[in-house]
Order: structure tokens, then sequence, then C-alpha cells
């Protein structure tokens, strides 16, 4: 199949990224907190996947660890997004810009608030040293890695169909009708499908080079949809004076229809997400995704199987 990254060395380079990603968050840049927000997705992802390397009940402890510092990210993260939000809404409907502003100062405080949290709890963790945990695993021989028995291998061909299974359950659950809570769970479900498939063929595993980008559209849809569903709810919560409730009704019907065009542009990818999905679930073999569009990568892949691997890892990284 060819010589790909492990989970230890690709695990290695996200902490390797995170760190570089630190200074920026830790000076509250909206990039910063975005970068380190993805960096420790994909930590999580891989650490269940290092058991060679990390004691089972290290790798338990520090998956919640960074699930913390992820959760205390996403706070901030979603509060970034709607300030954004809010920016782009206030040239577009200049009635209701005055409203906006003041929602959009409301959003900008707590955001203050979250992110001396987030700072805070980064101290309280030891962030420096949650990371180097992360990578200090025992060391085993080159030459045990590149053995048949790799544990981790078979482990992801498990996390593959579990995931691929839990997709197809709820892009299947959320239906065409517009249900803001099961279209997120699909959301959140189709994630986690394409994480693992990008594990896989980071680690020359599988090729899945034509799948990920389906299932990366149809989360990048629904993300916007999320976006502005939860804008929504806030602004149910904003404290405004004067003819605010008029302005309030005008900007929530603007984004109400935002959020059904993008919900008929998930349904437009829904056949293909499904098609991801069922191919991963029925893998009898973790080196290829036996999907139309990928048959013949299998010649390509036994010969540059590197190749296949690096390119993923920087489209992944």
């Amino acid at each position: 199949m060819g010589v790909g990254f492990t989970p230890q060395s690709l695990l290695q380079q996200q902490v390797s990224s995170l760190q570089d990603y630190t200074p920026a968050l830790m000076d509250g840049g909206t990039d910063g907190v975005h970068d380190a927000r993805i960096a420790t997705r994909r930590i999580r992802e891989l650490l269940p996947l290092t058991a060679e390397w990390h004691q089972a009940d290290v790798v338990e402890d520090l998956y919640q660890r960074f699930r913390a510092v992820g959760r205390a990210l996403g706070k901030v993260r979603d509060a970034d997004v709607r300030i954004l939000l809010l920016k782009r809404l206030e040239p577009r409907i200049s009635t209701a810009a005055p409203f906006l502003v003041r929602v959009r100062q409301q959003q900008e405080r707590r955001r203050l608030k979250l992110m001396r949290k987030l700072i805070k709890q980064l101290e309280h963790e030891g962030f420096p040293e949650l990371m180097h945990e992360a990578v200090s695993g025992r060391r085993v021989s080159s030459s045990w890695l590149r053995g048949s028995g790799r544990r981790w291998q078979q482990q992801l061909q498990a996390i593959l169909r579990e995931r691929a299974q839990s997709a197809t359950e709820a892009v299947r659950h959320a239906t065409g009708v517009y249900f803001p809570h099961r279209v997120h769970s699909a959301r959140i479900a189709i994630k986690k499908l394409r994480y693992a498939l990008e594990i896989a063929e980071a680690t020359g595993s599988l090729i899945a080079a034509e799948a990920i980008p389906d299932l990366k559209k149809a989360q990048d849809v629904l993300g916007d949809l999320h976006d502005r569903q939860d804008l929504v709810e806030q602004l149910a919560d904003a404290v405004l004076p004067g003819d605010g409730a008029e302005q309030l009704d005008l900007v929530r019907r603007i984004l109400e229809a935002e959020i059904h065009d993008f919900h008929a542009r998930y349904l437009s990818r829904r056949s293909r997400v499904l098609a991801v999905a069922d191919s991963s679930n029925q893998l009898k073999d973790a080196r290829r995704l036996a999907t139309p569009w990928i048959i013949a990568a299998g010649a390509l892949a036994c010969s540059s199987g590197l190749v296949v691997a690096q390119s993923s890892w920087r489209r992944w990284a």
C-alpha cells in the first residue's frame, strides 16, 4: 500500500502546529482561536489510535483534557462567527444597522469574557505541558511499527465503520424537513466520518481522495446553516430599547431565508454523503474504499502511497 504516516507521527505534527498557534491564541486573535480549535479536534481524533505509544489511561486523560480545551475554544469561536455575521449584515440592512451594532457590541463584550476564561483555563491546565505529554509516548522500533500486526489499523477500520453508521443514521434521522437539532447532529456525524477518512488516507490505509471533499462540502454548508441558526437564537435574548422588536423581526426573517437556502444546498448533497458512508460502513479491507470513483486509484496507491498520504496530510493539516 506504500508508506504513509502513523497516527503518532500525525499527532506530533498536529501538536507542533498547535504550539505554533499558541502565541496568536493567547493574544486573543480570531485566527489563532480557529486554528487551535481545529488542531485540538484532530488531536482528539488521533489519540485513541496511539495505544501502542501511550497507556490506555493516559490516552483517556489526554483526550478529556484536550476536549475541555476544545470546548472552551469552541465558545470563543462561536462568538467570533456571530460577530462576523453581524458585521456582514450591518451594510446589507441599513435600516437595522443601529440595532445590529448594539447586538454586535453585546457579543463583543461576551467574547472578551469568554476569552479571559479560556486563557485562565489554558494556564490552569498547563497548556505547554499538556502538549508535551501528548507526544511523549514510549519509544518503539521502526521495524515493529512496519509490522503487519499494528493494532491501530484494525482500530481505525472499526472507527470508520462506526462513524459511517452514525453518519448514515444521523442523516436519515434528519429527514428532508428542517429540524435544527437533527441537522446539527448530522453535521457532527459527517465531520467525524470525514476526520476518520482523512486519517486513513494520510496513513496510507485507504484511498479516499474523492470521497473526502464530498463530506467537507456538506459539512461546510451545514456549518453555515448552523451559524445562522445560532445567531437567530442569540437574537431572541438581545435586550434592546425602542423599536428593536421590529428591527429584530427583519433581521430574523433574512437569516431564516438564508437558512432555508443552505438547507436546500445540503439536501442536494445528501445522496453523495450517504454513498460515502455506505461504502465506508461495508469495508472488508481497510486499504481501499470501494466506491466507483476510487477503484482506479488502487494501482497508483501501490506505486506512490507516500505521495498520496503526504498530499492528504497537507490538506488535513
